[in-house]
Order: structure tokens, then C-alpha cells, then sequence
């Protein structure tokens, strides 16, 4: 039995045809696994026993009852919030000098990208060299100053391990914030920066009142990116201080690593998953709405 098909539905099955191997990568990769955590979450499955049971919510019960997971949240949101802060102030101010014609502005674009391209862990690496308590070049170049009398040993104190990671990380982003910005100001049209200068505005002025809410959904997409990222980072975490000193950097995902790998409940290491998921779907999805809210 012959069956004609139209041109409509030969594009469709020629659609289904090549988007067939992304959805069985996502899935066996992605989908598979975040189900499989899920349900894991509701066990009290454990590595160092090959049987587990279903216990309903107590893993949840006994998380949201620790002071550990409250702890390591709180550690969370602090060098969530400090980076990403960091790295928009710190992003917008090198996109606005890139954006001027400036001397040697195409160098500076070039190399800007360079700490980003820099693996992870080899940043991690380097900066534990610089940060080292005896013979770091940090401390070398604070003492010689005068700015401190003695030696620090920035990743082992607790009053300066987390700001240190803290500076890592906007090390190592703020150039990807630098080069997205810089494009979003590329798209403004210059026209508008005339007309605001034949208005009389200001520099700051035509910062507030133009580049401002022309890079709104640039800013946006910037900031849950970066909120993303950082929420589940765990090399700079464990490469520097693993969790230390005495739990100061204990972020959700090294509190997690530990739950699953030196205790190993699995089951519950597997709820701290699932209740981050949450948290930082329901904070991207309150972020949207609020910083979309005036384009309505």
C-alpha cells in the first residue's frame, strides 16, 4: 500500500530524523540521571550497604533539620551573591572602556578573553601558589608595600578564605561578562548617545537613562548565567580550601561531595540535589520576572 506523504510531513520526519541523536544524548545523559537522583532522594540508599528502602521524606525531614545544610546554603548564597556582584561592576566598567576609542583597544579586546580560556582547576592552581602562606607573591608584594606587617595564610584563616575564592572566581568570569556586555553596547545605537548629548545630559545621565535600560536583557541573561555557574561551582571549592578551615567554604556542593563520598549516604547527598534544583529554579524564575517585570 502506497502512502504519499506531503512536503509537510516529510520535513517533519526529515526535523525528527536529526534532532533524534540530541534527544537520546539529553536524555541518557541529563534526563536519565536527574529522574534517577530524584527517586534515589526518597531512599535511604547508602554505599556501604547494597540494600535501600523507601523512606518517604526523611531525608528532606532531616536536612531541613542541620544545621550543616543551613550553613553550607549560607556559604552559598554569600559567594553567589559577592561574585556575581563583583563581576557586573566589574564587567560593565571594562566594557565601557572597551567601547571607547581608545589606543590599543583591539589588544585589550584580544586578550581579555585570556582568564576565562584558562582551565578552571589550572586558575585554581595558580591561585594557590599566589595565596601561599610563606613565600606567595601576594603576601611578597603586601609586606613590601606596608599594607600588612606579617605574612597571611589567605586559604587556611577563616576571616579571608572565602573572599579569596570569591576573587578566584571574578578573576577568572569577569571576562566572559566583559565581552557580552561590551557586545549589547555595540548594539545600542549611537544616535540616541547624540541626541542625549544635544539634550545636555550628562555622563552619567546617559549611563542611567540609555545604556542602562538598553542592556536590561543582556544584564539579565548575564546575571542567571553567572548565578548558575556559580551556584554549583565545586573546583574552585575543593582545589583551594575543600570546604576549610573549619567549614568556612563549605558550599552546597562540597557538603553534598561529602555527604555522598566520605559518609556515603547517597540517598540523602541526593535530596541536597534535589533542594538545590529547587532553590535555584524558583530564584532564576523570581529573577526573570522581576527584572522583565517594566518591559511588559
Amino acid at each position: 500500500m502506497n502512502v504519499r506523504l506531503t512536503r509537510q510531513n516529510k520535513n517533519i520526519i526529515f526535523a525528527v530524523v536529526l534532532l533524534l541523536p540530541s534527544i537520546l544524548l539529553l536524555t541518557l545523559t541529563i534526563i536519565s540521571p536527574l529522574i534517577k537522583s530524584v527517586m534515589m532522594s526518597f531512599t535511604d540508599y547508602s554505599l556501604l550497604s547494597p540494600e535501600q528502602s523507601w523512606n518517604n521524606f526523611a531525608n528532606y525531614a532531616e536536612l531541613l533539620r542541620s544545621s550543616e545544610f543551613y550553613h553550607s546554603l549560607r556559604i552559598t548564597l554569600t559567594y553567589v551573591v559577592a561574585t556575581v556582584l563583583l563581576d557586573l561592576a566589574l564587567g560593565m566598567t571594562l566594557a565601557l572602556v572597551l567601547n571607547r576609542k581608545i589606543r590599543f583597544r583591539g589588544f585589550f579586546r584580544s586578550i581579555i578573553m585570556i582568564p576565562w580560556a584558562i582551565p578552571t582547576i589550572v586558575t585554581a592552581l595558580i591561585f594557590m601558589w599566589i595565596y601561599q602562606g610563606d613565600y606567595g607573591v601576594l603576601n611578597y608584594v603586601l609586606v613590601n608595600l606596608g599594607i600588612i606587617d606579617d605574612n597571611i595564610n589567605w586559604l587556611r584563616t577563616t576571616d579571608y578564605a572565602l573572599a579569596s575564592i570569591v576573587v578566584v572566581a571574578v578573576f577568572r568570569q569577569t571576562p566572559l561578562v566583559t565581552v557580552m556586555l561590551l557586545a549589547g553596547l555595540q548594539g545600542i545605537s549611537a544616535s540616541l548617545y547624540e541626541a542625549a548629548r544635544i539634550d545636555g545630559a550628562n555622563g552619567w545621565q546617559v549611563f542611567t537613562r540609555i545604556t542602562l535600560p538598553m542592556l536590561k536583557p543582556v544584564i539579565t541573561s548575564v546575571s542567571l548565567i553567572m548565578i548558575v555557574n556559580n551556584f554549583q561551582m565545586f573546583t574552585l571549592f575543593f582545589t583551594l580550601t575543600n570546604g576549610g578551615p573549619a567549614g568556612s567554604t563549605t558550599s552546597l556542593a562540597i557538603h553534598t561531595y561529602f555527604t555522598a563520598f566520605s559518609t556515603y549516604e547517597m540517598g540523602k547527598a541526593s535530596a541536597i540535589g534535589v533542594i538545590w534544583l529547587v532553590l535555584l529554579f524558583a530564584f532564576s524564575t523570581i529573577f526573570t520576572r522581576i527584572m522583565n517585570r517594566d518591559d511588559r
